[in-house]
């Protein structure tokens, strides 16, 4: 805000050298680290002070809001083990006096800054005039919305916390879409941005799940208890879906750059990382995202790049089967708990969830009927409801044939989106989405909070397309107003 309002704060050095880190790699890789810092060494309230501190600087002295971007993705996952209020109740810094007041003053100044900066780019931002119009995904937010709000309508558990919980849910899924499409100018972002945070992201979550396994009681005699690989932010399915969302971006690397096969290596070391949280959906689902993002590689590489593309993915199967080979039992001892061949309840919750939309077809029972277990020691009349760990069960259940058609219209808008605007960042961007709507087809990823905010940041990028693209635009209103 500063900056735009004050000219001569262009040629300051000190914003001009903060300008420069805040579009550059070392930022997003800062954030990362910081986040991963934050979860492997219980460090929640340092790393929120910081960043909200890199928050403010970038609202009141940046260019626009992108430097937020890194931030938003990344603060879901900084909590730790030990912090995680939902496993350990009444020990978590979370329940902390002093710890809650820092914490909901960090919030408030953060809610406030933001708000700031988002009333200054509606009225005051010079590039203000060329985000006029509706979002092109805004029906169907709207009509997802609305239908989240009104599940369970006319069933006798329909009420206020219902409705309040589906506003939330509708919130977490586009509030950064309608921040990002009003704040940040996508013509000074770079085309591959949101998809260099991802894959070093993937990395920092990796770093995330290696910790786990020091954990007590993860590595037992009988092999690893997969029940364990909990962090502060979800358990193995969780952390499995958000690095299984991260794949697609090695592999757009490896398409655009010279000596790519190298990400490819990194590719392949991503879909390693899923293996390790023992996620059986998260492997499922990462691998045919895996094999989509590789023979698009495949298919768009020529010559001596793609034999390179070929060799390290042939080698490292081959190395990967010899070692399972020679380590049989290790391996069977280290996936033992996952390689026990059962539906975790599953088939008991979608036959509920199937029952309680024959009985109310049209909104559903809303939110708080699911008879599934209910995840750590959250008490029975939590806010965060029990779910059917399946996106369109859940949506029938929940809402009923109304929210289940407004989820069809949002997807159509979407995927209308993506043909509209092909270019190859879009559809590396797509294959993250992917990611996540597959492995919520078995899990209740598409109704949590984070990976909701990373499907909002993904569709504003989607949207607001590639700065070649914006530039040319623009270029075309000026031409036509002259």
């Amino acid at each position: 805000m500063i900056y735009e309002s004050c000219p001569a704060l262009r040629d300051n050095k000190f914003i001009q050298a903060l300008q420069g880190f805040f579009r550059s790699v070392w930022y997003q890789v800062a954030v990362v680290l910081l986040m991963v810092a934050s979860n492997v060494f219980a460090l929640e309230l340092p790393v929120f002070y910081l960043y909200l501190l890199l928050g403010l600087l970038a609202i009141f002295f940046a260019e626009d809001t992108l430097p937020l971007v890194p931030v938003f993705v990344c603060a879901y996952m900084t909590i730790s083990p030990e912090n995680n209020p939902a496993t350990h109740v009444g020990e978590s810094a979370f329940y902390d006096k002093a710890f809650q007041v820092q914490f909901i003053v960090i919030l408030v100044v953060a809610v406030l800054a933001i708000a700031a900066r988002l009333v200054h780019s509606l009225v005051f931002s010079p590039t203000r005039a060329e985000r006029k119009g509706c979002p092109a995904l805004s029906f169907g937010f709207l009509a997802l919305g609305v239908s989240y709000v009104l599940g369970g309508l006319f069933s006798p558990s329909y009420s206020a916390k219902t409705a309040l919980f589906g506003l939330v849910e509708i919130a977490s899924l586009c509030a950064l879409y309608y921040f990002f499409y009003y704040t940040v100018d996508f013509r000074r972002a770079e085309k591959d941005y949101l998809l260099r945070l991802f894959l070093l992201l993937g990395f920092g979550i990796m770093l995330e799940t290696v910790r786990l396994y020091f954990l007590p009681g993860v590595v037992t005699p009988e092999g690893v208890d997969r029940g364990k690989l909990t962090t502060g932010w979800g358990m193995y399915n969780n952390i499995g879906c958000i690095i299984a969302m991260c794949i697609p971006a090695s592999f757009y690397f490896a398409s655009t750059r010279k000596n790519g096969w190298q990400y490819t290596l990194l590719g392949c070391l991503t879909l390693a990382g899923v293996v390790l949280t023992q996620s059986r959906g998260s492997i499922l689902f990462g691998g045919i995202v895996f094999l989509a993002s590789y023979a698009y590689v495949i298919v768009k590489s020529r010559g001596r790049e793609r034999l390179y593309h070929l060799i390290v993915a042939g080698a490292l199967i081959l190395l990967a089967m010899i070692a399972v080979a020679v380590f049989f039992e290790k391996f069977m001892q280290l996936f033992a708990s996952m390689l026990r061949f059962d539906s975790n309840g599953r088939d008991g919750i979608w036959e509920s969830g199937l029952k309680q939309f024959a009985g109310h077809p049209l909104f559903g029972v809303g939110f708080y009927e699911c008879e599934a277990f209910r995840w750590g020691q959250l008490p029975s009349d939590s806010f965060l409801p029990p779910r059917y760990h399946n996106t369109y069960l859940q949506l029938m259940a929940s809402g009923g044939v109304v929210a289940l058609l407004a989820y069809a219209f949002h997807r159509f808008q979407t995927v209308r989106l993506l043909w509209r605007r092909r270019t190859k960042e879009n559809i590396f961007l797509a294959f993250i989405v992917l990611a996540l709507i597959l492995t919520s087809t078995v899990d209740c990823h598409f109704f949590n909070f984070g990976p909701g905010l990373l499907y909002s940041v993904i569709l504003v990028f989607l949207e607001r397309g590639s700065p070649e693209e914006q530039r040319e635009n623009t270029a075309e209103r000026t031409e036509a107003a002259a």
